[in-house]
């Protein structure tokens, strides 16, 4: 396989000064196609001259938004306590490509994460999680991560 697509893994760790520890957690098999990543193109700032015509243009930086869905399964512990959503502290995310661990994944240092409990007689009970990526202690918002190896900064 050359690509990350298909069935992935996730694993979860607490994250400290946009530090994540050095204990990682795997988190129950979400649902299928709920696992994404959603990039935010930063702030586009030009400057315009009479006419309209574009004489120098800026950006800032994208931002992210981390999302899956697991099902509510009995005897299975949730990976989050959380009071009406609100899920206290930051934390991190490492998601791997299951179908051949060797291609790239993703790793964030640092997000606040929220849960968003919904029930459907299609689906039964499922959370929603989403968590907004921070600045990390060091590197990009989102790394590179290969199980196995050490993300990229």
């Amino acid at each position: 396989m050359i690509l990350s697509w298909g069935k992935c893994g996730i694993k979860h760790a607490t994250s400290t000064d946009g530090d994540p520890a050095a204990q990682w957690t795997e988190i129950d098999t979400p649902k299928k196609d709920t696992t994404k990543l959603t990039p935010t193109a930063g702030e586009e700032v030009t400057a315009q001259e009479e006419g309209g015509e574009i004489v120098d243009a800026r950006y800032g930086k994208t931002t992210y938004e981390f999302e899956f869905s697991l099902f509510v399964k009995k005897g299975k512990i949730r990976p989050f306590e959380d009071n009406d959503g609100l899920i206290t502290g930051e934390h991190a995310f490492r998601v791997i490509p299951l179908e051949d661990e060797t291609c790239e994944g993703i790793q964030i240092d640092r997000c606040t994460v929220r849960c968003e409990e919904s029930y459907s007689t299609a689906d039964g009970k499922l959370l929603r999680y989403v968590a907004k990526c921070l600045k990390p202690k060091t590197g990009k918002t989102v790394k590179p991560y290969t199980e196995g190896e050490a993300a990229g900064a």
